[in-house]
């Protein structure tokens, strides 16, 4: 039985669909607010105490994943669960919903007795008996002697970012601190301290420092890193949508650059996306920095795939190489094939591939190669569309150097576009159609699904292997 004091929010811009959803919790015994409309939704959420909400994803105006984003400014996937309602066939939207911080989804029509257990088990995992959701409390108890915290700023599905005076130095940094619903788990403790290897590994302007580390009163790690102001590429590209080759060269320079640093200095980032990469404001201009090494992989752990033994991916399909999707070995070149997966975005206006709902099947939607980014938009530079697509190869020996992707784009930033913003043509994305026309395509395809099937079963069915202790 539902606990009578759990309050659940229903945003749909169906009033029907609210109103007979709402019903049916309260006769579980959840109180229920209603909203029919994005605005509204945000309204609420800023006035009244919500356990949990189940959140349209198509609605006008402001659409669910406008107010999956505007929540996780302030509130993360512990503080407040978000289960999103979308149609059964809308891959994109799920995917990106997730990105974007929610909890799960759930096909319309809804089937009632599959939410509430989902409601349910979000309830019990966003506070299990005795925890508190993150705050700015925990971190204060340990940290008041060196650090005053101010606000949060950020949340993640690690942990939470605030704002903070450093007393003896009176100048702020930025302090985050591991999620306390997730102290239990030996695994992502350790892989929040690998974030701050990591980090301190890689010495490059354009990657974050970390100044301090240490736990909490309560044992939550913490980091303690510069305080950067400025926007995301992923907010910039909400903005307007393409770059113009000048503009892409700019970020992505810095970013080939540092990723660079990284890989000599024996870490790969795994998460490379437009979420991930800083344009930050200085007095010297913008400074491009590249954020979030907590999913990094240290070059002599033991761990190789992107694929976890209860089958989550650790880190961000649309922009994540194949051969990590398929669990199969992957190395430095899979920052590569992020880039350029990040750089036909940008040119673009659209993800490279279009959605699978598993692991599998979005493996094989990218093996089966992305559209020619020059049919999208012509008036790229031959040597652009080149590097782009070769990073994008399903075969990591084809895929440039980091270097050369730099090199190739400091020749093209003179490019100067005749018409702005450009004519970008709709051509549908891989979707199986491609390498299944001919019976060798039909048995290439039919192999590798085999093949990927096997390796993902042999990953769950394995004990999970006991990682060394990092080094460095």
């Amino acid at each position: 039985m539902a606990e009578p004091s759990k309050t659940v929010l229903v945003v749909d811009d169906n009033e029907d669909n609210v109103e007979l959803l709402a019903r049916r919790l309260e006769r579980k015994g959840y109180a229920v607010l209603r909203a029919t409309g994005g605005r509204q939704a945000l309204s609420m959420l800023g006035s009244s105490a919500v356990d949990l909400v189940i959140l349209d994803v198509m609605m006008p105006e402001v659409t669910g994943l406008d107010v999956l984003r505007e929540l996780r400014k302030t509130r993360s996937s512990a503080d407040l669960p978000v289960i999103m309602a979308t149609a059964q066939t809308d891959s994109d939207d799920i995917v990106r919903a997730l990105d974007l911080g929610a909890n799960d989804h759930v096909a319309k029509p809804i089937d009632f007795d599959v939410l509430l257990a989902r409601i349910r088990a979000q309830l019990r995992d966003s506070l299990r008996p005795g925890s508190k959701p993150p705050s700015v409390a925990p971190a204060a108890s340990a940290l008041e002697a060196k650090y005053e915290m101010k606000d949060r700023i950020g949340t993640g599905g690690f942990g939470s970012v605030y704002r903070a005076r450093h007393l003896a130095l009176d100048t702020f940094v930025a302090v985050k601190v591991l999620h306390t619903h997730l102290l239990d788990s030996s695994a992502m403790r350790q892989r929040f301290t690998i974030e701050g290897i990591s980090a301190c590994r890689v010495k490059h302007p354009n990657a974050v420092s970390v100044l301090d580390a240490g736990t909490t009163a309560e044992g939550a790690p913490y980091l303690v890193m510069e305080l950067l102001e400025g926007t995301t590429l992923q907010d910039e590209l909400t903005r307007n949508g393409v770059l113009t080759v000048r503009r892409t060269a700019e970020i992505v320079i810095p970013v080939c650059e540092v990723l660079e640093a990284a890989h000599a200095a024996g870490v790969i980032h795994r998460d490379i996306k437009p979420g991930n990469i800083m344009l930050v404001r200085t007095p010297r201009g913008e400074m491009v920095k590249v954020l979030d090494f907590g999913i990094a992989k240290l070059v002599d752990e033991v761990f190789d795939s992107a694929v976890t033994a209860n089958n989550q991916i650790v880190g961000s399909p649309h922009y994540m190489a194949p051969e990590r999707l398929l669990a199969r070995p992957s190395d430095a070149r899979s920052d590569i094939y992020s880039v350029g997966a990040m750089l036909y975005q940008m040119l673009s206006a659209r993800f490279a591939f279009g959605s699978g709902n598993t692991p599998l099947s979005q493996a094989l939607r990218q093996l089966q190669g992305a559209v020619g980014i020059d049919r999208i938009r012509p008036d790229l530079p031959r040597s652009v569309v080149e590097v782009v697509m070769c990073c994008l190869s399903a075969e990591p020996e084809r895929r440039p150097s980091l270097s050369e992707v730099a090199q190739t784009l400091r020749a093209a930033r003179e490019h100067v576009e005749e018409v702005w913003p450009p004519r970008l043509h709709d051509v549908d994305p891989p979707g199986g159609a491609t390498d299944l026309a001919t019976a060798s395509g039909y048995a290439k395809t039919l192999a590798l699904v085999r093949e990927a099937a096997d390796s993902l079963a042999d990953t769950r069915d394995a004990p999970p292997p006991k990682p060394r202790e990092p080094t460095g």
